[in-house]
């Protein structure tokens, strides 16, 4: 690197947003001292690099672990909650995950991340190289996310006294967003394969949603559990809109179309005459809320995201009614 371009790439990273004092941690087997203060710098480098493009302003602390289950169900969060574990699914076992956490009364955020992630990031020849960066990239985006949040919607969040219909589908609607826009965020980091590792995923979830929502309501005339066959129903069709948003994020995030990246899942979109209007509903009302990001006033913004969603699921065969009494 010429040295021009390396004093501005020095004055670069100064400008970022990354707190100087964020707290660090490392905990494993490493080969000595010094290898586990290299990793742990070489993850703050990339952390900083990617605070040069994001609002990391929020990011509360770092912790990288050998043990990630444990790590992560420890995790002071500063509130009452379900210990986490992570997720592990058709779409894989997570690598990396930030969670908010409250810090004097204030939402922050933690990342917690695989050590097999950090070694990576450490070797530019490591075959996960380009996808530890990608994932990487993405949780930041995902503090970012949160602070932006904080910062608009403070109130967002907290309990609503909503019915827990209409909680579920403002939760759907907002996991939906926040994994669309820290994928569009995180897509200039993204591999070049990501879209192909997505599309046959999406491809199988889609072709065999309504055939699973058949058997559950079928299940239903022997079981009679009205909320097995609903929880059955909100999980196979919230999670198409839910695992779209990492596609549809990181196509926008790239000028793309879902057709030029994804053509097969496209076909099968179109193909899919009950989903296709809501696809495409779907895909608008995530540009459209993007158009505004970070100057939002009211979580009604989120209000036709949640349409979306109920849509797919009436669709899916499960409709929500309200009695004249406002039950």
């Amino acid at each position: 690197m010429r040295d021009s371009y390396r004093a501005a790439f020095k004055d670069l990273l100064k400008r970022s947003t990354l707190p100087q004092n964020v707290k660090v941690t490392i905990s494993g087997a490493y080969p000595s001292q010094e290898t586990a203060r290299r990793i742990l710098e070489t993850v703050v480098f990339f952390m900083r690099m990617y605070g040069t493009q994001l609002d990391l302003s929020g990011l509360d602390s770092i912790a990288i672990a050998d043990d990630y289950h444990e790590t992560l169900a420890k995790l002071d969060r500063g509130f009452k909650a379900p210990a986490l574990v992570p997720s592990n699914d058709a779409f894989g076992t997570d690598f990396a995950r930030a969670i908010p956490v409250v810090r004097d009364g204030l939402v922050k955020t933690s990342i917690v991340l695989r050590s097999e992630l950090a070694w990576a990031l450490d070797d530019p020849d490591h075959e996960m190289y380009s996808r530890a960066m990608h994932l990487l990239a993405h949780e930041a985006a995902h503090a970012h996310d949160n602070e932006v949040l904080r910062r608009t919607l403070p109130e967002f969040g907290k309990p609503s006294g909503k019915d827990s219909s209409d909680e579920y589908l403002l939760s759907t609607a907002h996991i939906c967003w926040k994994e669309y826009i820290t994928s569009r965020l995180s897509a200039q980091w993204g591999i070049r394969t990501y879209c192909g590792e997505l599309e046959p995923r999406l491809c199988d979830m889609l072709s065999s949603a309504k055939e699973k929502a058949d058997e559950s309501r079928h299940g239903y005339r022997f079981h009679q559990n009205q909320k097995l066959v609903e929880g059955e129903i909100r999980n196979i069709f919230g999670k198409i809109l839910i695992r779209s948003s990492y596609l549809v994020g990181h196509v926008h995030g790239l000028g793309k179309t879902v057709m030029e990246m994804a053509p097969q899942y496209c076909k099968l979109i179109n193909e899919q005459t009950w989903f296709s209007p809501i696809f495409q509903r779907y895909e608008s009302t995530l540009r459209e809320m993007h158009s505004t990001y970070g100057s939002w006033t009211c979580e009604e913004v989120f209000s036709p995201l949640v349409g979306t969603c109920q849509d797919l699921l009436n669709a899916g065969g499960m409709r929500y009614v309200r009695e004249a009494s406002g039950g």
